[in-house]
């Protein structure tokens, strides 16, 4: 059953969508459409208060004001790729985040996550649980160091499994990538722009390695997948 205000606001509603593009200009003084609530869609890094204070939308703010200024605010912080910010009848708005994609840790004095692009992020890595590798890079050249940042950005998306399992990451010989996995202990050299064939052929092998009796205090075994159609394996020894 439609109460007083229900029927109000819904005849409201009807106006709204009904009259010329101009009228959201008359609604912006209207206590009805005044933000009541902000819900936050897309964040792994940030928590929603930290996207919220980093908007700007106030105490007092309406849903038809204008969200280009948030918008702007947010696609300044360094986390923020992209936001887009839409409106929910009579009061909440939504705010949608596309995070900067995270390629792992790195060691600049203190442990620092940085982006695919080369961002240092400014994450509180205490308050954000991270299971992202290491990535050895300190002593590198620019353009060295960003090529391990972003071939690392690319294959933690193209095998988040098998990611989980890389410990490290450094730069290998002719351009390859050194991972570092700890389940089993192996050392891996991959070539730049490896496939998705390739890291099932690595899961593969690495699920074999783990399957195999130990040495105690042996070596990482040696995993080469630079060669096509073959990996080599060297097994651990003492």
């Amino acid at each position: 059953m439609l109460t007083p205000y229900r029927l109000g606001l819904l005849v409201l509603l009807v106006v709204v969508a009904t009259t010329p593009f101009w009228a959201p200009l008359g609604l912006r003084r209207l206590d009805r459409f005044n933000v009541e609530r902000v819900e936050v869609v897309g964040t792994r890094i940030m928590a929603p208060h930290e996207v919220l204070a980093v908007s700007g939308i106030s105490a007092g703010a309406n849903v038809w004001n204008s969200p280009r200024a948030w918008e702007t605010a947010l696609t300044r912080h360094p986390v923020v790729d992209e936001a887009s910010i839409t409106r929910r009848l009579p009061g909440t708005l939504v705010i949608r985040i596309r995070e900067s994609r995270p390629a792992g840790l790195v060691d600049s004095g203190t442990l620092r996550l940085v982006s695919v692009e080369g961002t240092m992020l400014p994450v509180d890595l205490s308050r954000v649980p991270v299971d992202l590798p290491l990535l050895r890079t300190r002593g590198l050249a620019g353009t060295q160091a960003r090529r391990v940042w972003a071939e690392s950005g690319y294959l933690s998306q193209l095998d988040q499994a098998l990611w989980a399992r890389v410990s490290e990451v450094a730069a290998g010989p002719g351009g390859a990538l050194m991972l570092r996995t700890g389940r089993p202990d192996a050392q891996v050299l991959l070539p730049p722009g490896a496939t998705a064939l390739q890291l099932r052929q690595l899961r593969s092998t690495l699920d074999y390695l783990a399957r195999q009796p130990r040495p105690d205090g042996s070596a990482p075994a040696r995993v080469d997948l630079r060669w096509e159609d073959q990996v080599v394996i060297s097994a651990p020894t003492r």
